[in-house]
């Protein structure tokens, strides 16, 4: 893959509209097969939404209460799909899943078709699917209460938007977080946009209804709630670097204990794209992370005296 990395640094923070389709073509070739020992069911509807659909790719074993991931993907809020290409994004649900990890790859609403807070919204009947279908043995026995969620740019503004109402006060939760969520992993998330982008101000006047600020306030958090990983790369784009440094800064002015710090990662060698597209290939030094991620998620639940959905119900 010398040439893939080679090609990333002679780009550098360049990302333009166009470019995610040549990062993919030149990933593409090292995806591992799809493994036999896991299985796959796409398209199942969510919510009303065109969509509103989600693929589930699952372990094909008898262990039960599997570990959940929900990948909600990127694309600047107006483009995107769950099935990129046939192997992209399976790389995703394929690669977790061999590794016991009950994967939800789900698509979301798309602008102009959809106004703010209809991302998030789909979000949260994403995650009520799961809850409601994902330990059936159909769905790959999964826990309703180890569901760690992963969201890359725009996808992970939308999952910012369900946890924490983006500092809408009209959106402020009344109740704990529900479903459950046992850690959410922001990639290359824009918290905050740059408004001077022609194409940011089109697609927030299309989603907000305006490109003013207020609509992107900082987040209101309850940071001892749930473990945060906050992923960059060494070649990130200047909207979502600033931002993450923005959301590092607001989560430790807001964390439990005062100045608690979330895991916060540079990733060497890498853009804004292409860390997620590495998933699946010979290139590990994302997905070893996350996969630790996870494990550690999964390790604090029941430990730290949350309460258990599964439990409640017998």
């Amino acid at each position: 893959m010398e040439n893939v990395f080679a090609k990333i640094a002679e780009n550098t923070v360049k990302f333009n509209l166009g470019d995610e389709e040549e990062w993919r073509i030149l990933f593409e070739p090292f995806y591992e097969e799809p493994s036999k020992d896991v299985g796959v069911i796409r398209d199942e509807r969510y919510g009303p939404a065109e969509r509103n659909r989600l693929d589930v790719f699952f372990p094909l074993s008898k262990e039960a209460e599997n570990p959940v991931l929900l990948f909600v993907h990127g694309g600047g809020f107006f483009s995107g799909d769950k099935g990129w290409s046939e192997k992209c994004w399976a790389n995703i649900g394929n690669f977790f899943a061999r590794h016991g990890i009950v994967t939800v790859v789900a698509n979301h609403q798309l602008v102009p078709h959809v106004r703010y807070p209809g991302g998030a919204d789909d979000i949260q009947l994403a995650r009520e699917w799961i809850l409601n279908n994902i330990a059936s043995e159909k769905y790959g026995k999964g826990s309703v209460d180890k569901v760690i969620l992963f969201g890359h740019s725009s996808g992970g503004a939308h999952i910012a938007a369900n946890l924490y109402a983006a500092g809408d006060p009209k959106r402020v939760p009344k109740q704990a977080i529900f479903p459950p969520v046992a850690g959410v992993m922001f990639f290359s998330t824009p918290f905050w946009f740059d408004r001077t982008r022609p194409i940011r101000q089109r697609t927030l006047r299309q989603y907000y209804g305006s490109d003013a600020e207020e609509p992107l306030s900082p987040l209101k958090l309850d940071s001892d709630k749930i473990p945060v990983y906050i992923g960059t790369v060494k070649w990130e784009v200047n909207e979502a670097v600033n931002a993450q440094i923005a959301f590092f800064n607001a989560y430790r002015t807001r964390s439990k204990p005062p100045g608690a710090l979330p895991f916060f990662n540079v990733l060497d060698k890498h853009n804004h794209l292409s860390n997620i597209l590495s998933i699946g290939t010979e290139d590990d030094s994302q997905s070893k992370l996350i996969l630790d991620f996870i494990s550690a998620c999964v390790a604090k639940v029941g430990s730290g005296g949350k309460p258990s959905v599964s439990a409640s119900r017998l």
